[in-house]
Formats: C-alpha cells, sequence, structure tokens
C-alpha cells in the first residue's frame, strides 16, 4: 500500500515546505489551498527536508528556511561530490588498463610505443625531394 504523501512529488512537497517557512502560509492553510488530505504531511515533510531520517519519530523541524534551504543543498552537493568521485575512480581504472595494453603490447610485440622525452619531432619531406 502506498502512503498518502507518496502521491506527491518531491519538488511540490518541498515548495510547500518553503512557503510555509517563508510565512506565506501555515501550515493548515497551505494544507487547504493544495488539497492535501493528511492533517500531519507538511509536519512531515519539514522533519523529512531538516535531515531527519527517521522524521515520523518526531523532533522539531528546522524552523529557519536559511538552514532547511542549506541541508538540501548540502545533500546535493555531497551527491555531486560521490559521482564525481565515482567517476574519477572509473576513469583512474581505465587510464590504468590502458596503460597495462600498451605496456604489454611493447613487450610481445617488441613495440616502441610510449614516446620518450625529449624525442625529436619527425620532419615529413614534401613528395619528390630527399
Amino acid at each position: 500500500m502506498r502512503s498518502k504523501s507518496s502521491y506527491y512529488s518531491e519538488e511540490f512537497k518541498w515548495e510547500v515546505v518553503q512557503e510555509v517557512l517563508s510565512g506565506k502560509f501555515t501550515k493548515e492553510q497551505a494544507r487547504k489551498v493544495y488539497g492535501i488530505k493528511s492533517n500531519c504531511a507538511i509536519l512531515y515533510w519539514m522533519r523529512k527536508f531538516s535531515g531527519n531520517d527517521n522524521y515520523r519519530a518526531g523532533g522539531n523541524p528546522l524552523k529557519n528556511p536559511i538552514a532547511m534551504s542549506k541541508t538540501k543543498k548540502e545533500k546535493v552537493l555531497e551527491d555531486r561530490i560521490k559521482q564525481l568521485e565515482d567517476n574519477l575512480k572509473r576513469e583512474q581504472l581505465r587510464a590504468d588498463l590502458w596503460q597495462k595494453i600498451v605496456e604489454t603490447a611493447q613487450e610481445q610485440l617488441k613495440l616502441d610505443i610510449v614516446k620518450k622525452y625529449g624525442a625529436k619531432k619527425s620532419v615529413n619531406q614534401p613528395n619528390g625531394s630527399r
């Protein structure tokens, strides 16, 4: 069975909470304006967005919209950092794999694939002149 709060998108919940915290509406006014049936849904949303993972167990929601906004921004930034770290790890593995391929090719095929530091650039002669 789906909970009543799952009918609302996270963006919608966030906007309602911000309107209540900014003083545009009380929780009860917002509930009526947006047709939210649950008497305590907005309070749960406030607790959820405050960073309290167990928001149904109680506790005080953040009353400062700046603090709540910072919590949301921090979560977004933490997610982005994790994504970038995962990308970096994947690219490092890829670079290591290519390095191993080059080393193996040099050993098995006796090819000089990696340019030596300070090697002179070859000069291409125009056709016909040697």
